[in-house]
């Protein structure tokens, strides 16, 4: 950019980022305005949000919420979901669930699109240690990625805080 500003993406670990602002502040977050915080005078050129979306029939209520969150996020510019998925578990009779494919997605975008010079800075939003790898790659390519954790240090990786 022949401004001088950086090229900003902001990746964000959707459900990790919901969670740790709910735990951390016990409120919620206008994304729109916290990316734009995090780029500052740099020009901010996408914002990826990776979530895994539930299911209606399982948590009718839960489901409204996720898809009025949705609604909101579409809203932004800029701003893509992408989603991953949930899958249905049982343990001592217990079901849960276990998000899928978006902490992957997120890496792959993450180190990709380091590699095709679609950022010179990334903010990685997210206290998951599974990205460690993917923030080697794109720093290979020349990238600065900034960790952004939300939380207490007990709750972030200390895979990313090397």
């Amino acid at each position: 950019m022949s401004s001088g500003k950086k090229k900003v993406a902001v990746y964000i670990d959707g459900s990790n980022f919901y969670f740790s602002v709910k735990k951390a502040f016990k409120s919620r977050v206008d994304v729109k305005k916290f990316c734009e915080k995090l780029a500052g005078e740099n020009s901010l050129i996408k914002i990826n949000y990776y979530i895994a979306p539930i299911e209606q029939f399982n948590n009718p209520q839960m489901y409204a919420q996720q898809q009025s969150f949705f609604e909101k996020l579409r809203k932004i510019q800029k701003l893509k979901i992408i989603f991953g998925r949930l899958e249905k578990r049982k343990r001592d009779g217990e079901t849960y669930y276990v998000e899928k494919a978006t902490d992957v997605n997120l890496a792959l975008d993450l180190a990709l699109n380091a590699e095709k010079g679609i950022y010179d800075e990334a903010y990685l939003i997210s206290n998951d240690g599974d990205f460690s790898g993917a923030v080697s790659a794109a720093e290979s390519f020349g990238k600065r990625i900034v960790y952004v954790a939300i939380g207490n240090k007990k709750s972030i990786s200390h895979h990313l805080k090397k």
